[in-house]
């Protein structure tokens, strides 16, 4: 089954579920964007507040902090050039 969110009016938020209801992906959907997911569970959050609560419930960081990658050349690259 194929479940989506496509253009909504306004900012959405999502949860995908197995049929065992473990989850397996989360996030948002700008009224520009369109989600598709073939998990056969999908709750859809209006406000972010309800889908932090649900994930966090579920033991789940709905704000990880993101990685930083290491810069491609660094300051002491530049002194050896």
């Amino acid at each position: 089954m194929i479940n989506t969110i496509e253009y909504p009016n306004t900012t959405k938020w999502f949860v995908c579920l197995t049929e065992e209801s473990n989850i397996i992906s989360y996030g948002e959907v700008m009224p520009n964007e369109i989600m598709i997911t073939g998990q056969p569970i999908m709750d859809v959050y209006e406000n972010e507040e309800d889908w932090a609560i649900y994930l966090i419930d579920n033991g789940i960081n709905p704000y990880p902090e993101e990685e930083v990658e290491p810069p491609i050349i660094t300051p002491e690259d530049i002194d050896e050039i």
